[in-house]
Order: structure tokens, then C-alpha cells, then sequence
């Protein structure tokens, strides 16, 4: 792991022979910066990244294309692209560069264009590939790379889940709405006074609506879903616990230990060791 000159943390840089049907070339995290830019003029490799906070562009075919916190977007290999931070409100994004038949057959699986943005929650997978790239060798790099495509495909089925599997609900509802905004923003500081804000009603007005529909609060919604996207990263990777409470946007360890364990009756660390025995 190391940072380079533009506020980028990588995570991984392939040494392994590429065998012509999946290899992920490099893999890391873009921090704010309001001086990135990345010209490729055509891309050499597929990208896949999620917008964790801030916005930022993706210039292509003469079109800007916005992308903002809680954004997946992909690049298919060959586009000639420009992809730019917002000056005022840089992006921190989680990337992951991948080459291999395996990649194309996705493309081509879903259909997607050189350039394809959705409003989807899957930082957890990409911190998931991210977790298991920081483990592979050349005795493991087949079962890990096979792991990786399966969480890929996972990733492409939640970004394209409307376009193949339309759900019949009205999501033009207030409570849906909210809904939404809350999936779109689990890793900001999403407040019941933002949501009010946002839509235009009173807290209790928000409050009345969402639980008259799900059963439960907002926030409480909220917290739920922090709590399970937790229970998974503490299950299925080595990430430090420390990270997974700044990437869920607690204010520090203790609060998010004291959280986690109101909810699930055990710490952590302890959940952890459960899943690991």
C-alpha cells in the first residue's frame, strides 16, 4: 500500500501473470482532491469505481456526465474518457482496474455502454474485492480472482437490478423516496433534520410517513442498515474496525463499538472472532 501524487491510496498492484480471462491490474482509493483529473484516451482496461463522498465528471462522446456520493459507475475497456474531481466538493471514490475475457462477457451480459452510472449502495463489495486483493499470491491468486468476478457480478446485477427486474412499487412515494435518499447516502452524515430539508416536510411529517410504510424510523432504518453492512465487513474481511467506523461515518471507534453492540449484544471485535472460530 503506499499514496501517490494524487491524493490516491493504492491498495494493489498486480505482479501476476495475466492469463487472459480475469486479472485486476490495480486497485485503490481516490481521496479529495479538487486538481484530479484522469485522461484515457482509449481506456486500456475496464474501470469500476463508487463515489463515497463528493461529486465529480466523466466526460465522453461529447457528454458530461455528473457523478455524485452514493454512484456506481463503470468504463468499458477501450472509451476515451476524462474523468474530474468538482472543484468545490471533490470526490472520494473506491476503484478497482481490471482487465480479461471474463470482464468483456460482463459488458456484454448486461448490455451496458462504454459508460454506465446507477444510484446503487455497493461499497461493501468493492471494499470486500479490496480485502481480498491485500491477500492474494500466486497459490491463491486462482480462488481469489474467482471470488472477486462472483462479487463483480454482484456489483453489475444491484447497478442493472431496475433495468432487468423492474419492482411494481411507486417509487415516486414520499416514504419510497426517503428510502432511497437513505440507501443512496448510508456512508454520509445523513440527519432527520437533512431529510426534512431535502423533501420539503417536517421531521414528524417524515417520521409518520416512513414508519406508517417500514415499520420503523427513519434514523432507526438507518442504523439497521450500518449495522449490517458492519456484520458483513466484520464476517468476510480483514478490514480494522477502526476503518469500517469511518467509512460508516461514526464519530470514533467507542461510539460505533457501543452502537454495534446495542444492537447485535456483542462488540465487534467479539462478533468477529465468532465468525473467524
Amino acid at each position: 500500500m503506499y499514496f501517490n501524487d494524487a491524493k490516491e491510496k493504492i491498495v494493489y498492484v498486480s505482479d501476476l501473470e495475466n492469463n487472459g480471462m480475469f486479472s485486476c491490474i490495480l486497485a485503490g482509493i481516490t481521496y479529495p482532491n479538487p486538481d484530479y483529473k484522469l485522461s484515457k484516451t482509449p481506456s486500456d482496461h475496464y474501470i469500476f469505481e463508487y463515489v463515497i463522498t463528493g461529486k465529480g465528471y466523466i466526460e465522453y462522446g461529447g457528454k458530461k456526465f455528473p457523478v455524485n456520493a452514493g454512484q456506481f459507475y463503470c468504463i468499458k475497456k477501450g472509451a476515451h474518457v476524462t474523468c474530474y474531481a468538482d472543484e468545490n466538493d471533490p470526490y472520494e471514490k473506491i476503484w478497482i482496474n481490471t482487465n480479461g475475457e471474463a470482464v468483456s462477457r460482463l459488458f456484454d451480459y448486461f448490455m451496458l455502454d462504454y459508460v454506465y452510472t446507477a444510484d446503487v449502495n455497493v461499497l461493501d463489495s468493492f471494499l470486500e474485492i479490496h480485502d481480498k486483493l491485500c491477500q492474494i499470491n500466486i497459490s491463491n491468486a486462482a480462488e481469489i480472482n474467482s471470488d472477486i468476478i462472483s462479487l463483480m457480478f454482484k456489483i453489475m446485477m444491484t447497478a442493472t437490478r431496475d433495468t432487468f427486474f423492474p419492482v411494481s412499487i411507486d417509487k415516486n412515494s414520499l416514504d419510497e423516496k426517503i428510502r432511497a435518499y437513505i440507501d443512496a447516502n448510508i456512508y454520509t452524515d445523513v440527519s432527520l433534520e437533512q431529510i426534512s430539508e431535502v423533501f420539503g416536510y417536517t421531521k414528524m411529517h417524515i417520521i409518520r410517513v416512513f414508519k406508517n410504510k417500514f415499520g420503523t424510523t427513519p434514523m432507526q432504518y438507518l442504523i439497521d442498515k450500518k449495522i449490517g453492512i458492519a456484520q458483513s465487513l466484520l464476517a468476510e474481511t480483514l478490514m480494522p474496525i477502526k476503518e469500517i467506523a469511518d467509512i460508516l461515518r461514526y464519530s470514533n471507534t467507542q461510539h460505533f463499538s457501543s452502537s454495534f453492540k446495542a444492537a447485535v449484544g456483542c462488540t465487534p471485535n467479539r462478533f468477529r472472532q465468532s465468525k473467524h472460530m
